[in-house]
C-alpha cells in the first residue's frame, strides 16, 4: 500500500514538473478538458510503470517520451520535429540526472532497493533546473529547422541517451565509482550546450526569414518608385509637348479626320497610364508606393482594393517599419480573397493618423477556418515549413512603437487592427 501512494505521489509530482516545462513555451492552446484528460491519462501511465517497477526501462522511457511529445503537440500545435527534439532533450537529462542520483546513493548507502528515494531527489533537481531556465532562458520566436539540420542535432541527445543507459546497467552490475557520475553529469551539461544551440540556430532561422521579409517589401517599394518616377517623366513630357499635339488634334478635326484625332486622343491617355493607375497620394514615398503596388497585385487578381489614406506626407516613421506592417497585412489580405470568387474578392484598408496615434485596419471576407500558434499568432495553412511569419514581423515593429496589435473576425470577415504611439 505504501509501495502504491509513494508512486502516486512520485507520478503526480513528475506530470506536475512536465506541465511546468510544456508551459515554459507558452500557455495551452487547447481546450482545457483536452489539457487535464491527456495529463490524466499520462498520470495513468506513470503510476502503473512506477507501482509496478518495470523491468524494462527503455519501455518506460519510450513510452514518457511519446507521451509528452503528444501532450507537447497538444498544448502548442507546435510540429513533431520541435516538439519531439525538446522532449527527447528533457529525458535525456531527466535520465542522465536520474543515473547520476542513483550511481551517487548506491556508492554511498550500497542499497540497490533505494529508487524511489532516487527518483524524488532526481525530481526535485529537475523541477528546480526548469524553474531556473525559466527565468533566465531566451524567450525568442522560433521556426522550424530544415529536416538535415534537424536530424544532425537529433543524433547527440539519441546518442546520449545510448551511453547513459549503458552507464545505468553498468552501475547494477558491478557497482558504481566516481568515473560513471562524471561521465553522466557530462552528458546533462552536453545536451544542455546542444539544446542552447537548438535555440540559437532557431533564433537565427526566424531572424532570417524577417530579414527576407524586409529585402522583399524594400524592393517592392523601391520598384513603384522607379514606376512613380517613370509616370512624372511621361507627364511632364507630356506637358511640354502638349500645345504642339493639340495644335495637330485641332488641324485633324478641321480636316473632318476625327478617327486620327481620337487615335491622337487615345495614345496621349496611353502614354499617361502609370499616373493614372495610382490610389494613394498622401505625399508619403514609402507608403504611397507600398499601397499602389499592391493595389496592381489586386487588380491582377480581380480584387478590389478600397483605400482611405489620411495621413501627412512627413508621417514620423521609420519608412521600412510601416512598409513592413502594411505590407504583411495586405499580403494576408490578399491570399485570403484569392481563394475567394472573383465577386467576393474586395479589401478595405483605412490609415490614420490622430494625435500622434496612427492606425491601420485591414478588413476582408476569406474561407475556411483560423487556427492559433502557441502565442497567439495566426497559424499558416499553408503546406510546408517557413510560413506564417509575416505577423511576427509586424508584432516587433508593434512593440518598437509600444502599440498593440488586435486581430478582431468573424466567421466571414477577418481584421487586422494595428495601432502605432508615434514619437
Amino acid at each position: 500500500m505504501i509501495l502504491l501512494l509513494t508512486g502516486f505521489f512520485l507520478a503526480l509530482s513528475m506530470i506536475h514538473i512536465t506541465g511546468t516545462y510544456i508551459t515554459l513555451f507558452g500557455k495551452p492552446q487547447c481546450r482545457p478538458i483536452l489539457w487535464y484528460g491527456a495529463r490524466g491519462a499520462y498520470l495513468c501511465f506513470l503510476w502503473a510503470v512506477t507501482s509496478a517497477e518495470s523491468p524494462y526501462p527503455l519501455v518506460t522511457l519510450a513510452g514518457n517520451i511519446i507521451f509528452i511529445t503528444l501532450l507537447y503537440m497538444l498544448a502548442h500545435r507546435d510540429s513533431f520535429k520541435t516538439a519531439f527534439f525538446r522532449v527527447l532533450i528533457f529525458f535525456t537529462i531527466y535520465m542522465a540526472v536520474e543515473v547520476a542520483v542513483n550511481c551517487l546513493i548506491l556508492l554511498i548507502l550500497h542499497n540497490e532497493d533505494d529508487f524511489l528515494m532516487g527518483d524524488a531527489i532526481c525530481q526535485i533537481v529537475m523541477y528546480l533546473g526548469i524553474q531556473i531556465y525559466g527565468r533566465i532562458g531566451p524567450k525568442k520566436e522560433e521556426m522550424p529547422l530544415p529536416l538535415l539540420c534537424w536530424l544532425k542535432l537529433f543524433i547527440i541527445p539519441a546518442v546520449s541517451l545510448y551511453v547513459i543507459y549503458d552507464i545505468y546497467i553498468r552501475s547494477w552490475r558491478y557497482g558504481s565509482n566516481i568515473s560513471l557520475i562524471l561521465v553522466t553529469l557530462l552528458m546533462v551539461l552536453m545536451n544542455f550546450v546542444i539544446y542552447d544551440v537548438y535555440n540559437q540556430m532557431t533564433s537565427y532561422a526566424l531572424t532570417e526569414k524577417q530579414s527576407a521579409v524586409y529585402a522583399q517589401t524594400i524592393e517592392l517599394c523601391d520598384r513603384q518608385m522607379k514606376e512613380r518616377e517613370a509616370a512624372y517623366r511621361q507627364t511632364r513630357m507630356l506637358r511640354h509637348d502638349l500645345n504642339d499635339r493639340l495644335v495637330a488634334i485641332g488641324a485633324l478635326i478641321e480636316q473632318g479626320q476625327y478617327d486620327a484625332a481620337q487615335k491622337e486622343i487615345g495614345g496621349m491617355l496611353y502614354e499617361n497610364r502609370l499616373r493614372r493607375g495610382e490610389v494613394s497620394h498622401s505625399g508619403n514615398p514609402a507608403l504611397d508606393a507600398l499601397i499602389n503596388y499592391k493595389y496592381s497585385v489586386a487588380e491582377a487578381i480581380g480584387a478590389q482594393l478600397q483605400c482611405l489614406v489620411e495621413v501627412p506626407a512627413d508621417l514620423p516613421v521609420d519608412g521600412t517599419d510601416i512598409c513592413v506592417v502594411l505590407g504583411n497585412l495586405l499580403d494576408n489580405a490578399l491570399d485570403a480573397v484569392a481563394l475567394l470568387p472573383e465577386k467576393e474578392r474586395r479589401i478595405r484598408l483605412e490609415i490614420r493618423l490622430e494625435k500622434g496615434v496612427l492606425r491601420i485596419l485591414t478588413e476582408n471576407p476569406y474561407s475556411g477556418r483560423i487556427k492559433n500558434n502557441r502565442d497567439g499568432t495566426l497559424k499558416s495553412l499553408k503546406p510546408g515549413d517557413g510560413h506564417g511569419f509575416g505577423l511576427l514581423s509586424v508584432r516587433r515593429i508593434v512593440d518598437k512603437y509600444n502599440g498593440e496589435l488586435c486581430l478582431p473576425c468573424d466567421d466571414t470577415v477577418f481584421r487586422a487592427c494595428v495601432t502605432l504611439y508615434l514619437p
